[in-house]
C-alpha cells in the first residue's frame, strides 16, 4: 500500500468525539473534559488495578511525604477510588483509534499521506502512552515507599528498535498486529522503519540494555543514565577501499520514545581554578559552563506494570552565551562557538583521541555523565528525603554501578559535592563515596584500562585533582601502614603498582618513607659469586675500573642523551578499585584474571572487595521476540511459556533432544530464519546465497584480539584446498557454507580497518568464482547493529567465539547464538567457558592454546623459538600471491611474522592456533553432514543455555552488590 486516509475517520472532529474509544487503550476517562488515568495492565503476572493521581508527570516529581515501609505504604483515597475501576483490556479497534488518533494530533508528517514512516511514528506515539502511565506509577509508587535504588551509568546502551520489544513486554502483539492490519500495514513491516538507536557500539552497550530490560522485568526500582548521541559512533559504508565511515542519522526524524524534561537540567563546568570561600571552603570558579538536559526513554518489564527509566543526557549551552553582538558583525562562527562546544560533547560515541582535541573532548564526555548523574541522584535523594536529610543514610538508598572504566569520575565528583557544597567533611564524604560505588570491569586489554593525562585533568578539571591527589594520598598511607618501610624495594614494587597517579612523586608526607641503603665502601665489599676466592681479585677489579674511567676522560667528553620522563597520568581503574566498595568481572575466568593479574595487589589489601557476576543476555529480546518460530517450538514442548522469565525450564528441552518430531520442527524453524537472512544478503550487498549451506557467523567488534583474521584466513586455506581439487572431490570433502561477518573497525584503528578490506577482498573473489560456486560464500554484513543481529542470530548454525584466550572479558553474543540453538566454535575464553560446562563438551567446537599458556608462548615467541606450522606459511604465501586482489597486504600479514616490535610478532597467537583451528573446523564439516546429530547439538545449547539469561545476573547484583529488593506495585 502506498497512500492512504485514515479509514473510518473523516475529520479531526470524528478523531474528537472517539474520547472513548481512545481513553479504553490507555486507561483514561474523560469525565467533563478532564482525562484521568489508570494503571495500563500489560498483561501483568499479578496484576491488580490501580492508579496514578497525576497525568503524565515529570519522572523527577517525587513525594515529599515521610517515608514508608513497602508494607506499610498506603495507597490514597483517590487512587483506592480509580482502582475499583474495571481495567479494560486493550483490543485491536482502541489500538486502531489511538495509532489514528496520533498519525492527526501528534503529527510528524503532513496530513496528505499515510505511508510506513507516519504508521510507525503514530504507532509507537500510541505504544508510548500507555508505557507513560505505568512508568509515572511505577516511580510515583518508589519514592512513596522510600526504597534504595540503583543507578547504572554508562557511556552505552545498545538498547535496539523498541516498537516489537515494547508491544510484546506489554502482551499487546495480538492486537497491535491487527490494529494495523486494519490500517493496510503489517506490525513488522511498521516496526522495521525505526531506526537503530546510535547509543552503543558492542558488548558493554548491549548487556547494558539487557540489564535495563531484567531491572524492570524483575521488579527491582533502578535507573540507567548515559548520553544522547546525535550521530552515534557512525553508520558503516562498505566501498572498493574498504570501510567507510559516515554519521548516523537516527535522530533526523525526532525519536517517538523519548521524553525531553526541560525542567530537568544541571550545570557541568570545566577549566576554572579553585578558590577558598569566605567559609573558608573550596569553590571550583570560572572557566566554561554548559547544561545537561534529561532526556528520558520509559523501559517496560516483561507482563509486569514496572516500567523503570533510561535517562539520557544532551549538552548544551544557555542563550545568554550565543554572542549576538560578533554575529550581527559577521563573526557567526565566532558568535556560537559557545553555543558549538557544549553541544558537540554529545554529538560522536567514542570521538577520535589521537589529538589533543580529541583527548579533551572525549574526558568531557564522561565528566559530563558523572557530573549530571550525580546531581540528579542527589536532588532526587533530597526531595524523597523531605526536611531531614542525613547523609549518612545516602548509601542505604543510593547504589551506583560504574559500567567499566568511563564513569570513574564519578568519584572525585561525589566528593566534590558532598564536601563543596553540602559541607561534609573529608572524613565523612569518602566513607559515603566508598559505601556507595561499586566497579564492574570489562577488560584485562592494557589499552582499554584507561589513563588521562594528570596535564590535561589539571587543565579540564582542577577541583577533582585535587580530590584524586587526596585519595592518592590516603592510599599511600594505607600501603605504607600495611606493608611498613623496612624493606624499600618491595614498597616501592607496591607503591608502582597501585598508586592511582603514575610517574608522580610521592606526597609530601611520605616523601622519605622510601630510602635505600647507599653503596658500601670499596673495602666493606662483600666477597661473594665470582669474587668468593680472594678479596684481592675484587680490589684488582675495582682498581682496573678506576684506571678504565680515567682513560675514558682523556678521550672527547660524550654529552648523554637528555633523558625523556615519562607523562604523569591518572589510573582510573585503580581510582574505581580504591574509591568502591565491589569490583566485578564478568565471568568466572575473567574474575580470576582480574585477581591474579590485572588488579593482584589491590586483592591482597582488600580481598572481600573482589567477586564475579558473569554476563546474561534477556531471553525476551533475544528468543521471545527476535525468533518467534523457535519461541513456539519450545513452548509446545515444554508445556509453558514460563521459560521466558524462569529460563532454568529451558533444560527440559534435553529428554526430548532425540526426538524425532522435535527435530524436524527445529530444522524447519531454522530454515525460515535462514531464509529471512537470504534477504537481507541480497538487499545489503546484492549476493545470492544457498539457504541450505551451513550460515557460519562471526558478528563483533573489529578488533585483532577477537581474531577476525584468524577467521578469514581459515576460508582462504579452504579456498585454496577447493581450488586444488576436482569438483567431485571438494563436495566430497567440504559442507557448502556462507560465511558471514558483521562488524565496526573503529574509525582510527588502522588494522582493523585492514582486516575488514582484506574480509570483502577475499569474498569479492571467492563469491565470483564459478568453479566454487554454492560450495563457499563469504558475506561481510554493512553497519552491523542490533536489529542485523535480530535476524542473523535466529538463522546461524556455527558462531565463532575465537579470541585469544584470557583476552575477552566475557562476550555476550555467545549466550545469545547458543540460546538459539546456534553451535559454537571457540577457544577457553571469557563465557566461552562456562558455556560448554552447560551445554556440554560435545556439543561445543573447541581449539586453541589455554589462557594460561598465553604468557610463555610469547615469550618463546620472542626468544625466536617459535616454529610456525607449513601449513600457516602456505596460507600467508597464498594471499601474497595476488589472487585475492592488487591491494598490499604486507602490514597485515606482516603483523603476523616477526619475533618483536610494535604491530609484529603476532601478539594476539593466530600463527600458534591456526593448525588447531583448521583441524577443528573439519570436525565441525564431519558433525554438520549427520544432521540428527547436529539437530541434537543444537537443541542441547539451547537448553543448556538457561544460565546465561540477566535475570540471573542482576538478581545477583542486586544481593550481592547493591543490596535492593524487588518491589511490585499494588
Amino acid at each position: 500500500m502506498d497512500t492512504m486516509r485514515l479509514s473510518g475517520v473523516s475529520n479531526r472532529a470524528e478523531i474528537l468525539v472517539q474520547c472513548n474509544s481512545l481513553s479504553s487503550l490507555v486507561g483514561r476517562r474523560c469525565d467533563n473534559g478532564r482525562w484521568r488515568t489508570r494503571m495500563f495492565p500489560a498483561q501483568s503476572r499479578t496484576w491488580r488495578p490501580a492508579a496514578t493521581r497525576k497525568r503524565f508527570s515529570s519522572v523527577k516529581s517525587v513525594s515529599s511525604e515521610p517515608k514508608e515501609k513497602i508494607a506499610d505504604a498506603v495507597i490514597d483515597s483517590e487512587q483506592e477510588a480509580l482502582t475499583s475501576l474495571s481495567p479494560f483490556a486493550p483490543d485491536a479497534a482502541s489500538v486502531a483509534s489511538s495509532i489514528k488518533y496520533h498519525s492527526e494530533f501528534t503529527p510528524l508528517f503532513s496530513p496528505e499521506k499515510f505511508e510506513l514512516p507516519k504508521a510507525f511514528f503514530a504507532t509507537a506515539q500510541s505504544v508510548r502512552d500507555a508505557l507513560i502511565i505505568n512508568w509515572n506509577a511505577t516511580y510515583e509508587y518508589y519514592n512513596r515507599v522510600n526504597v534504595k535504588q540503583a543507578y547504572y551509568l554508562s557511556m552505552e546502551f545498545l538498547q535496539g528498535r523498541a516498537l516489537s520489544n515494547a508491544v510484546g513486554n506489554l502482551g499487546l502483539t495480538g492486537p497491535y498486529a491487527e490494529a494495523l492490519k486494519s490500517l493496510g500495514f503489517d506490525l513488522e513491516s511498521v516496526a522495521s522503519q525505526e531506526p537503530d538507536p546510535a547509543l552503543g557500539n558492542g558488548g558493554l552497550g548491549r548487556l547494558a540494555s539487557c540489564f535495563l530490560d531484567s531491572l524492570a522485568t524483575l521488579n527491582y526500582p533502578a535507573w540507567g543514565y548515559g548520553l544522547r548521541y546525535k550521530y552515534g559512533l557512525f553508520k558503516q559504508r562498505i566501498t572498493k577501499d574498504g570501510q567507510e565511515e559516515a554519521a548516523e542519522d537516527w535522530l533526523e526524524l525526532s525519536n517517538p520514545w523519548e521524553i525531553v524534561r526541560n525542567d530537568v537540567s544541571y550545570p557541568v563546568k570545566f577549566y576554572g581554578k579553585v578558590v577558598f570561600g569566605s567559609d573558608g571552603k573550596k569553590r571550583w570558579i570560572g572557566g566554561e559552563d554548559i547544561v545537561a538536559v534529561a532526556y528520558d526513554v520509559p523501559i517496560p518489564g516483561y507482563k509486569t506494570k514496572s516500567t523503570i527509566n533510561l535517562r539520557l543526557w544532551s549538552t548544551k549551552a544557555p542563550s545568554e552565551d550565543f554572542d549576538l553582538s560578533s554575529y550581527n558583525s559577521g563573526k557567526h562562527t565566532e558568535a556560537a562557538e559557545a553555543l558549538f562546544n557544549a553541544e558537540k560533547i554529545c554529538y560522536v560515541l567514542y570521538p577520535g583521541d589521537e589529538s589533543i582535541e580529541g583527548k579533551a573532548l572525549r574526558l568531557k564526555q564522561q565528566y559530563t555523565l558523572c557530573s549530571a548523574s550525580l546531581q540528579d541522584i542527589i536532588a532526587r535523594y533530597e526531595t524523597r528525603s523531605g526536611g531531614s536529610i542525613n547523609w549518612e543514610e545516602f548509601p542505604e538508598k543510593v547504589a551506583v554501578q560504574m559500567n567499566d572504566t568511563h564513569p570513574t569520575l564519578c568519584i572525585p565528583e561525589l566528593m566534590r559535592i558532598l564536601m563543596d557544597l553540602k559541607g561534609l567533611s573529608w572524613e565523612d564524604a569518602w566513607k559515603i563515596t566508598q559505601r556507595t560505588v561499586a566497579y564492574t570491569n570489562h577488560t584485562v586489554l592494557p589499552e582499554a584500562l584507561e589513563k588521562w593525562s594528570l596535564e590535561l585533568m589539571e587543565k579540564l578539571l582542577p577541583r577533582h585533582v585535587e580530590i584524586i591527589e587526596m585519595i592518592d594520598e590516603e592510599l599511600v598511607r594505607t600501603i605504607v601502614s600495611e606493608y611498613g618501610t623496612a624493606d624499600p624495594d618491595l614498597l616501592e614494587e607496591k607503591l608502582k603498582a597501585m598508586r592511582i597517579l603514575e610517574n608522580v612523586e610521592l606526597p609530601s608526607a611520605f616523601a622519605d618513607v622510601i630510602v635505600k641503603p647507599k653503596n658500601k665502601p670499596v673495602s666493606a665489599i662483600n666477597t661473594i659469586g665470582p669474587f668468593e676466592d680472594s678479596e684481592e681479585d675484587a680490589q684488582t677489579v675495582v682498581k682496573k675500573e678506576q684506571e678504565e674511567e680515567r682513560s675514558a676522560g682523556e678521550e672527547e667528553e660524550v654529552i648523554p642523551e637528555p633523558t625523556v620522563k615519562p607523562p604523569k597520568m591518572v589510573r582510573m581503574a585503580n581510582l574505581a578499585v580504591v574509591g568502591g566498595h565491589a569490583v566485578n568481572g564478568v565471568a568466572e575466568i575473567h574474575s580470576e584474571i582480574v585477581k591474579k593479574d590485572v588488579f593482584n595487589e589491590f586483592v591482597k589489601l582488600w580481598p572481600d572487595k573482589f567477586q564475579n557476576k558473569t554476563n546474561g543476555v534477556t531471553p525476551r529480546r533475544w528468543i521471545r521476540f527476535c525468533n518467534p518460530y523457535l519461541s513456539d517450538i519450545i513452548t509446545n514442548w515444554i508445556g509453558t511459556e514460563d521459560w521466558v522469565l524462569n529460563t532454568e525450564k529451558l533444560s527440559e528441552l534435553r529428554k526430548f533432544a532425540d526426538n524425532e518430531d522435535l527435530q524436524s520442527e527445529w530444522r524447519a524453524a531454522k530454515k525460515k530464519n535462514k531464509l529471512k537472512v537470504v534477504s537481507l544478503i541480497k538487499e545489503r550487498t546484492g549476493y545470492t546465497v544457498n539457504p541450505d549451506a551451513m550460515f557460519d557467523i562471526q558478528i563483533k567488534r573489529i578488533h585483532e584480539y577477537k581474531r577476525q583474521l584468524l577467521n578469514i584466513l581459515g576460508i582462504v586455506y579452504r579456498y585454496k584446498k577447493m581450488k586444488e581439487m576436482s569438483a567431485s572431490e571438494r563436495e566430497k570433502a567440504f559442507v557448502p557454507r556462507v560465511c558471514i561477518f558483521g562488524g565496526k573497525a573503529f574509525a582510527t584503528y588502522v588494522q582493523a580497518k585492514r582486516i575488514v578490506k582484506f574480509i570483502t577482498d577475499v569474498g569479492s573473489t571467492i563469491n565470483h568464482d564459478p568453479e566454487i560456486g554454492d560450495l563457499l560464500k563469504v558475506i561481510f554484513v554493512p553497519d552491523y547493529n542490533v536489529s542485523v543481529a535480530e535476524l542473523l542470530i535466529p538463522a546461524s548454525e556455527l558462531s565463532q567465539h575465537i579470541s585469544t584466550a584470557g583476552m575477552e572479558a566475557s562476550g555476550t553474543s555467545n549466550m545469545k547464538f547458543s540460546m538459539n540453538g546456534c553451535i559454537l566454535i571457540g577457544t577457553l575464553d571469557g563465557a566461552n567457558v562456562e558455556i560448554r560446562d552447560e551445554v556440554g563438551e560435545e556439543n561445543f567446537f573447541l581449539f586453541g592454546a589455554k589462557a594460561h599458556e598465553i604468557v610463555n608462548l610469547r615469550k618463546e615467541r620472542a626468544e625466536g623459538k617459535f616454529v610456525p606450522d607449513p601449513i600457516f606459511e602456505e596460507v600467508k604465501k597464498f594471499v601474497r600471491s595476488g589472487v585475492f586482489g592488487s591491494n598490499n597486504y604486507d602490514e597485515l600479514i606482516g603483523s603476523l611474522e616477526g619475533n618483536e616490535g610494535f604491530g609484529r610478532a603476532d601478539y594476539f597467537l593466530v600463527g600458534k592456533d591456526f593448525p588447531s583451528y583448521v583441524e577443528c573446523q573439519e570436525k565441525v564439516d564431519e558433525a554438520y553432514r549427520d544432521q540428527k546429530r547436529w539437530t541434537r547439538m543444537s537443541i542441547m545449547n539451547t537448553a543448556g543455555s538457561f544460565k546465561f539469561s540477566s535475570d540471573r545476573t542482576i538478581h545477583e547484583y542486586a544481593k550481592d552488590i547493591w543490596n535492593i529488593k524487588q518491589v511490585e506495585l499494588p
